[in-house]
């Protein structure tokens, strides 16, 4: 995955709820934003890439425009705005075609207009022929011909590149397009308000994504690219996973579903738990999905600048683990704090050592060494006094890591033998924080296999 940060950038801005996550969906070609009725579901910027005629551009989708934010929240999207504006090269002003011009229409552009940068408008939501014909009415904002779009139903997007790409360099020779270079994708998970946006931001040293003490300030999952010492991550701040009883609007169940489609998408999976609380029931489900999914993950514990006897916790919270989630005994733990920034970086560490073990396959001559050695070295299981025997195994995948392990009769091989054959393969072969699935078939060995 190449790094895009010297592209054209585009953002996309407006009043809440005019369209404007919509329409960012159809310029960069795929659902990256959650879309929604409710205004001000956008409350972070989203980040795309477009094509158009052999030309590259990014696009960053913003929170609705406010004119008095009267809490935190909306305030601190406010901000945001600013940040994307300022970033921006070209600006996109996204209004409602349907709708009369307001004063706060004119208001934003005056603002706009204070960034000395190219403005197009958008008037979205002309879904017919009639509609269209609104579009004169928007000359007025004095910024030149308004494109009629309706991103709802794909119309007048082309026309809108157009109008972008006019404004892009002919030649994209110098930009910054560094050479393929492998990156490793990292899906940021926990509950609400334990610090997942707070760690993001300890680790950009600004404010990337909205913090405040409101669980569920964040709505959608938010890729973000990352370089450190020479290495590409793209990280992924998503949204906290409730319980399915806690979840009461639909909008937080698109945010829940995005949050689950980060960890599929995820090399590695840090699973933030708060460190006064221990591992919690909903602790226990996040991570139960990672392994279903399996992905390789680290349990990081948060707010460690609170925790008074931090050694005496320490060895509390590997005993929760082994005694409240034994499944989870071979997952490196590491203990942060985002208000000192204690450990923030140290967590790349366990991370590149974690996608490691993931990508790590045993050759198969000397898999079946070790299932050898595994037979010498212990009696064969017994299942109503028939023997339990393996025949012949293979690593047949990644992502997950899977083993086939060729078998007289599955029915012999009890759950507890097969939880020893997997301890032994860690105690051989490492997977630190990498999920193994045991797959058994009956049969002779498959010599294509391996």
């Amino acid at each position: 995955m190449a790094r895009k940060a010297k592209l054209p950038l585009v953002a996309i801005c407006g009043r809440p709820n005019v369209g404007k996550s919509t329409l960012f969906n159809r310029i960069v070609g795929r659902h990256s934003a959650i879309v929604h009725d409710e205004a001000g579901v956008t409350r972070d910027r989203a980040y795309g890439v477009a094509e158009w005629d052999g030309r590259k551009f990014r696009v960053v989708d913003t929170g609705g425009i406010v004119e008095d934010p009267t809490d935190p929240v909306t305030h601190k999207m406010q901000e945001q705005v600013k940040a994307a504006l300022d970033e921006a090269s070209i600006i996109v002003f996204v209004i409602d075609g349907q709708h009369v011009l307001t004063k706060g229409d004119f208001d934003i552009r005056d603002n706009l207009f204070k960034h000395s940068k190219p403005i197009i408008v958008a008037a979205n939501k002309l879904d017919n022929a009639r509609l269209r014909e609104n579009r004169t009415e928007f000359y007025e904002l004095g910024l030149g011909d308004p494109i009629a779009v309706s991103s709802g139903h794909g119309l007048g997007i082309e026309d809108l590149v157009d109008a972008i790409a006019a404004h892009l360099p002919e030649k994209v020779e110098h930009v910054e397009e560094i050479e393929e270079r492998q990156v490793t994708r990292v899906a940021i998970l926990g509950k609400p308000n334990v610090g997942k946006s707070s760690y993001v931001n300890a680790i950009l040293n600004e404010e990337r994504s909205i913090v405040d003490d409101t669980p569920g300030t964040t709505r959608d999952a938010i890729d973000i690219d990352f370089r450190w010492k020479g290495k590409d991550y793209l990280l992924i701040d998503t949204a906290g996973l409730r319980k399915k009883a806690g979840i009461r609007k639909e909008v937080e169940r698109f945010s829940v579903a995005r949050s689950l489609r980060a960890v599929r998408r995820a090399d590695v999976c840090l699973v933030l738990m708060n460190a006064d609380e221990g591992i919690t029931e909903q602790d226990k489900r996040i991570v139960s999905y990672i392994v279903e999914q399996g992905r390789a993950m680290i349990l990081v514990w948060t707010k460690w600048d609170l925790v008074q006897d931090k050694e005496r916790r320490f060895k509390d919270l590997a005993d929760e683990i082994e005694f409240k989630a034994p499944f989870l005994k071979h997952v490196p733990s590491v203990t942060i704090s985002n208000v000192t920034r204690q450990r923030v970086f140290t967590v790349f560490e366990y991370i590149d050592r974690v996608a490691a073990e993931a990508e790590k396959r045993i050759p198969t001559h000397e898999l079946n060494k070790f299932v050898e050695v595994l037979r010498a070295n212990q009696a064969p299981a017994l299942h109503h006094g028939k023997i339990a025997r393996i025949k012949y195994a293979t690593q047949v995948s990644v992502k997950p890591t899977t083993f086939v392990l060729f078998v007289n009769k599955k029915g012999f091989f009890h759950f507890s033998y097969l939880r020893h054959i997997e301890n032994q393969l860690r105690e051989k072969y490492g997977f630190d924080g990498v999920p193994v699935v045991l797959e058994l078939r009956e049969g002779e060995k498959r010599e294509e296999e391996g």
